[in-house]
Parts: C-alpha cells; structure tokens; sequence
C-alpha cells in the first residue's frame, strides 16, 4: 500500500493543494500564522443535504456558491439519484458509507467498501469518499483507519479519500492518531461558538478561544507527517442545545467570519465545509435558517472572489 497521501489535479482542487503546500514550505514548523489563499478553486462544502433539496434547488444551492454536498449513502438507488440530481445542481458529491463503519461498536468494515464504491466511482458527479467521522470518540484506532484507506484506494485509485477528524484539542494523541496513509485529504471539525459558561447555560454566547493554538498545531502536525495534505476545515452554523454542557448557540455573522478567518490563518484550509445542512436533532441547521445559508452564501462568494478578509 503506497502510505504516501497522493496528489489530485482534479478541478477545484489543484489550486488549493498547491497552495497548501506553499503555505507548509514556507512557514516549515513555526508558529507564524498566515492565511492560505483562495480563489475560484477553494472548496466550499454542505453537510448532509437531503436529495430533495439538491432536486428543489432548496435555498438556491444550486446557484453556484456551493461546489460540493457530503451525502450518506442511503441505498442503491440514492446514491444514483442523488449523483445525477447533483450533476444538475452543479455540485461534486463526497460520500460515506454507513456500512463501512459501525459508530456504535468502534469497528470498521473494508470488506464493504468495494460494493459501495463501484456504484458510484464511474459517475462524473462523484468527488470523492468520506471514510471515517471523529474516530477518536468512537475508539476508531489508525490501523482501522489505514485499512478503509487500502480499500478505497484498491476499488478506485481516482478519486480522493477524506478523513474527517475532530477533537483539535489531542490532535495525533494515542486516541487521536494522524498517520499516513490514512486519508488524501484531511478535514477537521471545530466549533466554537457555545452558549454561556462554558456552553453550560441554555443562553448567551461564548467563543472557545483556543482554536488558533489548536489549528496551528494540527497544520505544524499534517506538515511534518504528511507534508501536502490538503486541509479542509468545517465550521459551525448550527445550535444544539442537547448536551449538559458544551451547549452550542447559532453563530452570528461575525462569528461565522471568525470561524473561517481562523481556519485560513492558523490551520492554513484550502477547502470549507459548514456543519450543517439539515439535523432535525438540533435548535436549529442551514435547513431551517435562511439568514445562515445568506451569509454562507457571501462568504463563498468572498472566498471565490479571493477578497475574504
């Protein structure tokens, strides 16, 4: 198995891997903060967007802001609609698998990646493969995490495979590990923005500030382990007032801003996805929130404009 993440020329993702790696040239493994550049290449990712949406065109995301949908695959069939109902939207699709991993048990299951892949893999919609979410609250371990990169690779050695990672805080941790050969692309989850004391009240806001610390070391740690990488980062725009503590409240536009300017400057992102689309578990999400998606919109617009500040 080649351990060494491999380089995709595909559009909307060239530009941002080249510039990456700049970003890693230049800043070697010193804390200096600088943001990575955008343009009409960068990324800009939804979570979780039903097909009736793409197929209704729900709040204009198909209008050209948006380049990419994560999708869990839900069956044959949709994973077939919903690759030619993104073609018409104009957006790549990343799938994950639900059978590939099991979240309640920790497990993994590379013997099912092949069925999956060979649905999709010949479709010009298809982006890529999500293969792994948050390992390290489900005892994921590398090894498992290597041996889903193996099995995609081996069913389809043309199109990218992400790894999305959250805890920032243990980033390559015993629990938390980054090793090549786990992913082409790495994408890390972060959200701040939670109510107040600590997202222990219901109300208020509070912002967790440790996240350029964390950011910087996560693309110091990518730097020297699997140097080229392309990052992507995925930012909050939900609320979710379920837990006890670490409640989180709805971004404001400025904190929504900050998110992203943070993910450019200290993590060095080339790509943005925004969690999420559509979670009915939760106070509120994109779906429901026609203001989010505006701003999400204008960032977008920003970014590919390469005027986001």
């Amino acid at each position: 198995m080649n351990e060494t993440p491999r380089r995709y020329g595909r559009q909307r993702l060239l530009t941002p891997v080249l510039g990456a790696a700049l970003l890693i040239t230049m800043l070697g493994t010193t804390t200096v903060a600088a943001a990575a550049p955008t343009d009409a290449t960068t990324p800009m990712v939804l979570q979780n967007v039903p097909l009736e949406d793409i197929v209704n065109n729900k709040l204009g995301i198909c209008d050209g802001n948006f380049t990419h949908a994560i999708k869990n695959a839900a069956g044959p069939n949709n994973v077939r609609n919903y690759l030619n109902a993104a073609q018409k939207c104009g957006l790549k699709v990343i799938f994950t698998f639900p059978e590939t991993v099991n979240y309640v048990n920790g497990n993994v299951n590379p013997s099912r990646v092949a069925y999956w892949v060979n649905l999709v893999k010949g479709h010009p919609a298809l982006f890529g493969y999500l293969s792994v979410k948050e390992p390290s609250w489900h005892g994921i371990t590398a090894a498992e995490i290597r041996s889903l990169y193996s099995a995609f690779r081996q069913a389809d050695a043309n199109h990218p495979v992400i790894a999305l990672l959250g805890d920032t805080p243990n980033f390559d941790s015993t629990r938390n590990p980054w090793r090549a050969g786990m992913a082409d692309i790495l994408a890390v989850d972060w959200y701040p923005i939670e109510t107040a004391r600590g997202g222990c009240s219901r109300s208020g806001t509070s912002y967790v500030s440790t996240g350029p610390k964390n950011l910087t070391a996560v693309r110091e740690i990518v730097g020297r382990k699997t140097p080229g990488t392309p990052i992507w980062m995925m930012a909050q725009s939900h609320k979710n007032l379920a837990p006890n503590c670490h409640k989180k409240q709805r971004p404001t536009e400025a904190l929504l801003r900050r998110q992203v300017r943070e993910a450019f400057t200290y993590l060095g992102a080339t790509g943005m996805a925004f969690h999420t689309w559509s979670n009915t578990s939760y106070a509120m999400d994109q779906r429901r929130d026609p203001t989010m998606v505006s701003w999400l919109k204008t960032i977008a617009d920003e970014i590919h404009a390469g005027s986001f500040q």
